[in-house]
């Protein structure tokens, strides 16, 4: 039997910027260990499915046509098979199956006897209360349904949290946690700042609305107890929105910066004001590992469970709690540190690259599909 294994994926592992494309990234590191492996890219688009020239390192880059309200979503795309097929793609010549989301390899047509796993990421979205409309709701539901409906089809799955695996314990599952990317080889020392960092997509709707939250419910709490507060939002933004932003007083949102070990060694401590969306928040692992505390909600902390207890975390139940302990941590720099010292370990114990391939391997190194 091969030994070749072919990854799905909507975005390259060989340009890891975003949190998405990093743990891609990693799953392709980990399955190169289990066999050869080829990269197929897999994008919606509004126009027909079709293949595009690829850029290097990627076997072949596909579009399958996107229409309207979902309709077919989940179906196999027969004109992107004959385009796979005459690009000389063949899947019958892979053992292994591997797909970053549950859409992608939903385009492809499987043989029968290649085994397949789905990386589950960000399943299990949670929207926050009041924030949809009736037909909002309706649709968010009806998507999650049909996503549910797919999940016999396939042979194996990663889910990124124990919330969302011991919701499916019908299914053959690993628990394949992000971690940090490129964590320092030791964590920063803390410093007497006094600037808030938040790290993160910021084009991403949970991101912004959990931004748009704390800007305009706490961040006027902690400038009046701290008039020298400052608040860094780094990340992926419209100008517009980074504009709006930095009208607030002492806010810098500059986007995308070149050294994130610049912004987290100045930082005093970090946010995660989430309040929505699924999978696991990477911003809170890796500000832990860069030795920095972190300020979040419970559902921003829930994916991680008795992992990151007593790690550094302090866990708010709304926005003026928020605002207090932002406010305590500026104020008090040895409380700030004795919890900043918590986070690496927990980081080290749990979610690293050896946890990693080791959950890899447990779904995907047997070429035996289960019986």
């Amino acid at each position: 039997m091969s030994n070749r294994i072919l990854l799905v994926s909507p975005a390259s592992p060989f340009s890891p910027r975003s949190g998405a494309q990093q743990r891609t990234a990693l799953l392709h590191e980990a399955l190169r260990t289990r066999g050869d492996v080829d990269v197929l890219l897999i994008e919606p688009t509004a126009g027909p499915s079709r293949l595009v020239p690829p850029k290097p390192g990627i076997l072949a880059h596909g579009y399958w046509h996107q229409r309207s309200f979902g309709i077919g979503k989940f179906k196999p795309d027969r004109a992107l098979d004959l385009a796979l097929r005459a690009d000389g793609v063949d899947l019958t010549r892979y053992r292994l199956v591997v797909s970053r989301y549950l859409n992608p390899i939903s385009k492809l047509l499987i043989p029968p006897d290649v085994r397949t796993v789905v990386d589950l990421d960000d399943w299990g979205y949670h929207y926050a209360p009041g924030a949809l409309a009736l037909a909002a709701q309706f649709k968010s539901r009806y998507a999650a349904w049909l996503a549910q409906r797919q999940l016999k089809r396939f042979d194996a799955y990663f889910f990124v949290s124990r919330r969302d695996q011991f919701r499916h314990l019908d299914l053959q599952s690993a628990l394949l946690p992000n971690i940090p990317y490129s964590p320092p080889a030791l964590p920063f020392p803390q410093t007497g700042s006094s600037t808030l960092l938040f790290v993160g997509s910021l084009w991403y709707a949970p991101n912004r609305k959990g931004i748009d939250r704390f800007l305009s419910r706490c961040w006027p709490l902690i400038k009046a107890a701290c008039t020298h507060a400052r608040l860094l939002l780094v990340g992926t933004a419209p100008p517009a929105v980074r504009q709006a932003w930095e009208r607030h007083p002492g806010v810098s949102a500059p986007g995308f910066v070149d050294s994130l070990e610049d912004a987290y060694r100045n930082a005093a401590f970090t946010i995660a004001p989430i309040y929505s969306g699924g999978g696991t928040n990477i911003k809170i692992l890796e500000s832990l590992a860069y030795g920095r505390a972190c300020v979040t909600t419970s559902h921003g902390a829930d994916a991680f469970g008795a992992d990151l207890e007593n790690a550094g975390l302090a866990i708010v139940k709304d926005d003026a709690a928020f605002a207090r302990q932002c406010t305590a941590w500026l104020t008090n720099i040895d409380n700030r540190r004795g919890e900043a010292e918590k986070g690496p370990t927990a980081i080290k114990r749990h979610f690293t690259r050896t946890v990693f391939h080791e959950q890899v391997a447990l779904l995907c190194a047997s070429p035996v599909r289960p019986g």
